[in-house]
């Protein structure tokens, strides 16, 4: 299975990032702990998982941590007075030690790391957001199911039980989950980056949103499920009542074990609900890559030549030879000499350089724009300070050059446009704003195709 170019990890992260990442998580970690959200291994925890997310991951990444954490924390909150009587089942109260942290958190935080070592691969940010989704729709169905007015069901034999019970769904709960999941989904779409797909069109984020929403509700089911299953429940013979505590109920009374493995209490339930959604999310995202990216073709089919014939050249590789490896991501990393013959009237030039065999879809490696109508060429190693250039799918601007997985040889084409546009169009442009930019505006244009192989 292709998972994508693996790069070393310290290419794919600036130690300020990491920096502001680590101030940030501390900043968080001591407000919660100071709001009584968290407990003091709680807070360590939070602050270790949050700059790896936050320092790894940047803005999207904790965006999305800090929707679970905020929303989850405020509902833990809220309605305290109503849930009281239910804390004798709970293992734990409201303010979350360390392992509630890291079995809710924890498969975002290993994600992040995988982010770094495949940067320009969708499925572990789909994986995380689908674990966040998980555990945020579990925190939702629970804080909110309780205070339903009907007594839910056992998910296994649909029996009425009491409230709080583990396993137990009711319809308030599951609208809540579904909530929760949603919550998170639309956060992710919200700062979807770029190396999981551009979104450029309409059907993109409904899609988006349904899948991670679905992903998310299906891993809390599997909460559900062990919940009734294989968790370890326990009797207080005092109160006669079941509970996830242990070893002392709420009484004082020691409890005793009715049911379920010992081992896999309720922090191991929220491990395994986290870890089934993101493996459902990142299943989607490698084999779903075009409903999931849903990008333009790399580019538009070939027009009418009318204003010259672009003959567009390298003298570092032919048409449909292999790039040499100094322009890769295996040697120098640099852009190869390019030249072509002038177009008549064309007042700009605009060239793309993607791959359209990457396994999540096409790939972008360059966007250069705004070259004037008298260049024929560029030179090898364009700096990023030249002309306008846009984001590329790592998220970075300028030129980065093949870098395939392990396999197959890839295809890279070199697609040069001619216009009619002067050369003064926006800065920052990525591929999909070039494109929305200069439709109707293209004389003609040209690709240049190259191979490599890892």
């Amino acid at each position: 299975m292709n998972l994508n170019p693996i790069m070393p990890i310290s290419t794919c992260f600036n130690w300020l990032q990491l920096g502001l990442g680590c101030l940030l998580a501390l900043i968080v970690a001591l407000a919660a702990y100071r709001a009584r959200s968290l407990s003091r291994s709680g807070a360590a925890a939070a602050a270790a998982l949050g700059t790896a997310v936050f320092g790894l991951g940047g803005l999207p990444w904790a965006v999305l941590l800090l929707g679970f954490f905020i929303s989850s924390s405020l509902l833990s909150r809220a309605f305290r007075g109503r849930k009281n009587d239910l804390n004798e089942k709970f293992s734990k109260g409201s303010r979350r030690d360390a392992w509630q942290v890291l079995a809710n958190g924890g498969a975002a935080g290993i994600l992040a790391v995988l982010q770094a070592v495949f940067p320009n691969s969708p499925w572990p940010w789909m994986a995380a957001a689908a674990a966040l989704a998980a555990v945020n729709a579990d925190t939702w169905a629970t804080e909110l199911g309780v205070l339903s007015r009907a007594h839910p069901r056992m998910v296994t034999s649909w029996k009425r039980v009491e409230p709080g019970s583990s396993g137990a769904v009711s319809l308030t709960g599951t609208i809540a989950g579904a909530g929760g999941a949603l919550l998170i989904a639309l956060l992710a779409v919200l700062v979807w980056p770029p190396y999981a797909g551009d979104q450029i069109t309409t059907l993109a984020i409904p899609l988006r949103v349904a899948l991670i929403t679905l992903a998310g509700l299906a891993g809390s089911l599997v909460d559900s499920l062990l919940g009734a299953t294989l968790q370890a429940i326990y009797r207080c013979p005092t109160c006669e009542k079941e509970t996830e505590r242990h070893p002392l109920h709420v009484c004082g009374a020691e409890t005793a074990k009715v049911r379920g493995l010992s081992w896999l209490n309720n922090d191991a339930v929220n491990t395994a609900c986290a870890f089934s959604a993101a493996i459902i999310g990142a299943a989607l995202a490698l084999a779903l890559p075009g409903p999931l990216s849903l990008e333009r073709a790399a580019i538009q089919p070939l027009l009418p030549n009318e204003g010259g014939n672009l003959m567009l050249t390298s003298t570092a590789f032919a048409a449909g030879e292999s790039i040499p490896t100094k322009y890769t991501c295996k040697g120098a990393d640099v852009s190869p000499p390019l030249t072509w013959q002038a177009v008549t009237n064309a007042q700009s030039y605009a060239l793309i350089v993607d791959d359209p065999d990457a396994p999540a879809g096409i790939f972008t490696h360059w966007v250069i724009y705004n070259l004037p109508a008298g260049l024929t060429g560029l030179p090898e190693a364009v700096p990023t300070s030249s002309y306008s250039q846009g984001r590329n799918s790592f998220g970075r601007t300028g030129y980065n050059g093949p870098c395939p997985p392990p396999g197959k040889a890839h295809r890279y084409n070199f697609s040069l446009l001619a216009l009619d546009l002067p050369p003064n169009l926006p800065a920052g442009l990525d591929k999909n704003g070039l494109f929305k930019t200069v439709s109707g505006h293209i004389l003609t244009q040209e690709t240049l195709t190259g191979t490599f192989q890892r």
